[in-house]
């Protein structure tokens, strides 16, 4: 199942909004946790501040509360805070009222003068713990190691933890919903051309269109104006093809009429039939070329111009082969223009071909290929041959005229030349060659 560019686009937005929100959420909720465990450390770190403030020892160096500890939690049993402390050298320690009936596990406590963070259990409950040793110098100058500890449970911790993070998800959710709807609005706002080109297409297939007529954005601009381009042309071979055959169709009655009359006479001249024939065949190759001439479409690749000319000078060279011609080809090897190959073939086939009709005994063909001109490619064919009149020159593009009407031919290849030139946008003009013979020259924009 191939996926519509709106879906891909879709699902890819879920899966990067996905991936962020769920990182996003995860060091949030990580901030979160370390800034609520700092402020619990900050708390027991300041009830040990006051912790420290309350003790006293007697005198048996015992200690005890010489006032009442600040958090009321101290005096309520199982309250979830707890204060014990308790001399190195003896085992009964000093306990807040909360740890009636409760024992604390045992520790390793820190060095003097040092403060250590834990966690323990107490009653399945998990406590967080600190422990701090200090050394306490008595007014007899005896010297005390004495250990305090603070407990807390992490019910309200992980109740203040718990909500944030239900906030957090529910507001992260919410956003990435937000975030999705406003990204499917965007794709429908921004796929809207494309969907528009298909509308257009499907009015064009049905005929209520004969092009695309919307204004684009620049990125499908040069898109559509590629398939305006490829309508047009393909119009225009229809329009050719029509042309080719009413042409066709107007320029046979004539000789089928001839044909007829020479039938229903019953004294059939075989020459004159066969004349006609060959006329027929004429007008149906000419009309035929002429409807398939390709011209210049915006599916045409550029083609290497010299292998192809090369070709066609070759093959008219054996063909010629007992007149010795001398054929003078200047082309750059990296010389290329957007033509169809058969039209190329066609151009040049005909013109070389008239070359090695009339030439004396040489032939100059050059091709110059210059980008800062009107023109993007120039042709040129030249003869040492007798010429054409300069009278001529316009009459002998149009078919069925002949420079000399005494020669065997038919009118037909330089027209075919000249309608192909005019379908690229170029022009075919017939001069006084320097070598005395014809010059065609051909300009391709």
């Amino acid at each position: 199942m191939i996926l519509s560019l709106r879906n891909r686009l879709f699902i890819s937005s879920l899966l990067v909004l996905s991936i962020f929100t769920g990182l996003t959420g995860l060091v949030l909720d990580n901030a979160f946790r370390q800034s609520a465990r700092s402020a619990l450390e900050e708390k027991l770190r300041g009830q040990m501040f006051a912790l420290l403030a309350a003790v006293d020892l007697d005198e048996d160096a015992r200690p005890y509360f010489s006032r009442p500890l600040t958090d009321n939690r101290f005096s309520q049993p199982d309250s979830g805070l707890y204060a014990q402390v308790q001399l190195a050298s003896k085992k009964d320690p000093l306990s807040s009222q909360s740890l009636i009936g409760i024992e604390i596990p045992k520790t390793i406590f820190p060095e003097i003068g040092k403060e250590q963070f834990s966690q323990t259990t107490i009653k399945q409950v998990v406590h967080y713990r600190l422990d701090y040793t200090i050394r306490w110098i008595t007014d007899d100058e005896q010297s005390q190691i004495i250990y305090f500890s603070l407990l807390q449970d992490t019910t309200s911790y992980e109740q203040q933890v718990s909500s944030y993070r239900h906030n957090l998800w529910g507001w992260l959710g919410a956003a990435t919903f937000i975030l999705l709807l406003l990204q499917s609005l965007i794709l429908h706002w921004g796929l809207f051309p494309l969907r528009k080109v298909t509308d257009e297409l499907v009015k064009v297939e049905k005929g209520d269109l004969d092009k695309l007529q919307s204004h684009y954005p620049n990125e499908l601009r040069q898109l559509t104006e590629k398939i305006n381009d490829l309508l047009k042309q393909t119009r225009l071979q229809l329009e050719r093809y029509r042309d080719a055959l009413g042409n066709m169709a107007h320029s046979l009655k004539t000789p089928l009429a001839i044909l007829n009359n020479e039938i229903n006479q019953k004294n059939t001249d075989t020459e004159d039939a066969n004349e006609q024939l060959e006329r027929i065949r004429q007008i149906i190759d000419y009309q035929l070329q002429r409807a398939e001439t390709m011209g210049n479409t915006s599916l045409t690749k550029p083609l290497l111009l010299k292998p192809v000319i090369y070709k066609v000078i070759s093959a008219l060279s054996k063909v010629y082969t007992e007149r010795n011609i001398r054929v003078s080809f200047l082309c750059d090897t990296n010389i290329t223009y957007t033509i169809d190959e058969s039209d190329l073939m066609e151009v040049f086939g005909n013109l070389i071909e008239n070359g090695f009709k009339w030439t004396k005994s040489r032939i100059n063909i050059q091709l110059i290929q210059e980008s800062n001109k009107k023109y993007s490619l120039q042709i040129l064919i030249e003869d040492d041959g007798p010429g054409i009149k300069k009278d001529v020159h316009n009459r002998i593009k149009q078919r069925g005229e002949r420079a000399d009407p005494t020669t065997a031919g038919h009118g037909i290849g330089l027209a075919m030349v000249h309608e192909i030139i005019l379908l690229y946008g170029g022009t075919l003009e017939i001069d006084q060659s320097e070598l005395g013979g014809a010059l065609i020259r051909i300009e391709l924009p």
